[in-house]
């Protein structure tokens, strides 16, 4: 399955997550700020990140989902970061994305201090067991 890892973060802590999984998936990394919905046609599964805002995902990351072609047959795999809780983050992209044509495999959610490290290791065992 050839996969790519999205995300939008606004503080950098999405992007902290999403760098260690690329890396340990050997799949390319793309900010959603700064890409194009149409690149994603090439990938058969998107491993997407988003900051919770408000207890939903961040509009940007919305707004890049809105913009993707429909397609069938493809995986998502979603995750998030937050401090206190993921609220609806989900629920939220898990339908945008079915009404697209993916299908949820994996959904997970880091808390994340920016002060401190952060341990990957537990999110990078879970996309590693889902992906087989």
């Amino acid at each position: 399955m050839k996969a790519c890892v999205l995300y939008f973060s606004r503080t950098g802590n999405t992007k902290r997550l999403a760098e260690p999984i690329s890396e340990s998936i050997n799949a390319p990394v793309f900010d959603v700020a700064s890409s194009e919905s149409l690149f994603v046609e090439n990938y058969d599964l998107l491993i997407l990140g988003t900051p919770v805002e408000g207890f939903k995902p961040a509009k940007e990351t919305v707004a890049f989902v809105e913009r993707l072609q429909k397609t069938e047959a493809k995986k998502a795999i979603l995750f998030c970061t937050c401090r206190l809780w993921k609220g609806s983050t989900f629920s939220v992209l898990t339908k945008q994305l079915t009404s697209k044509g993916y299908d949820t495999m994996l959904s997970f959610s880091k808390k994340m201090n920016p002060d401190k490290p952060a341990d990957f290791s537990d999110v990078l065992d879970k996309i590693k067991k889902t992906l087989g």
